[in-house]
């Protein structure tokens, strides 16, 4: 497939909120991946922001009991497009919340989708369903609230949004009832079908000490995308890697790594290669994959 490239050689919680945003430590440096063999879906990063001039009407969220004592920069603020580093450098709770649309939307260009498809306000609009969010309406309800994924009785945002921006286009749900395992993630990348991560114990570090108060950090997680592989050169799985798409702008923004990663193809922060041990661990995590290969 034109979209694959084969490199050799080249150096549980009750309620889950996909918001931006769990890795601990510092991560910092880290190796460019040893000699093995790559499988790679053509794959553009994208960061998590507020990218377009969409409204944000947003008042108090419902989970005001966490966000009362919050000040809100750059919310309530109509037609206003945010920087890529916004979550990051400011503490945007919109931007903080974006990991989940700012996935999809990678996705989303992988298939060649454009316009209000790859819009990160646009894919949260059409997917968010939870009440004060008017769903499709061109304007923006809530904010620093992020996405379900069907955990704990919530609707399936997240799922709903994947199907938007990929013009309907059916997708399959791994999760405890039908668990991922490594040979068939590699399948999927090798057929050419990139899988969005909903890592439910997975907030990045570098985040800001004031955002999220800590109650709050046990209800969210963090979407990320799995669009390669390295087989290492080896038949057996034990030590694969993945190659991690994650739109938390941190560490390309200060030139870090998660823990346990290595850098990606290219010596780069993000893209980053992770152990599929670290990938496939938590039987809380829920997998989507396209049902199509990208073209």
């Amino acid at each position: 497939m034109k979209t694959l490239l084969r490199v050799a050689g080249c150096a549980t919680v009750t309620l889950c909120v996909i918001s931006g945003c769990l890795f601990t430590g510092s991560g910092e440096g880290g190796s460019e991946n040893p000699s093995g063999s790559e499988i790679l879906i053509s794959m553009d990063l994208v960061y998590q922001h507020k990218d377009t001039s969409m409204a944000c009407n947003a008042g108090p969220p419902p989970y005001d009991k966490y966000l009362s004592s919050y000040t809100m920069p750059f919310c309530n603020v109509a037609g206003l497009v945010h920087d890529w580093n916004c979550a990051t450098a400011n503490s945007c709770v919109h931007c903080l919340a974006y990991c989940a649309p700012a996935s999809v939307a990678m996705i989303a260009k992988a298939y060649g989708k454009t316009g209000a498809l790859i819009q990160q306000d646009s894919i949260y609009d059409n997917g968010k369903s939870t009440s004060p969010e008017n769903t499709g309406n061109g304007s923006l309800e809530t904010h620093g609230v992020g996405m379900f994924d069907g955990s704990g009785g919530y609707g399936k945002e997240v799922q709903a949004a994947l199907t938007y921006a990929l013009g309907g286009m059916a997708h399959d749900q791994h999760d405890s009832a039908a668990p991922l395992d490594v040979t068939l993630l590699n399948d999927y990348i090798v057929q050419g079908r990139p899988v969005l991560w909903l890592d439910h114990k997975g907030w990045p570090q570098n985040q800001g000490d004031e955002w999220p108060p800590e109650e709050l950090q046990q209800v969210m997680g963090h979407a990320k995308v799995i669009a390669g592989f390295d087989d290492m050169d080896t038949p057996e799985p034990a030590d694969d890697l993945c190659l991690i798409y994650d739109p938390w702008p941190s560490y390309t923004q200060q030139q870090t790594l998660p823990p346990n990663a290595l850098k990606g193809p290219g010596d780069t922060f993000d893209p980053y290669w992770l152990p599929h041990g670290f990938v496939l661990g938590d039987a809380s995590d829920i997998f989507l994959v396209p049902t199509d290969p990208v073209s």
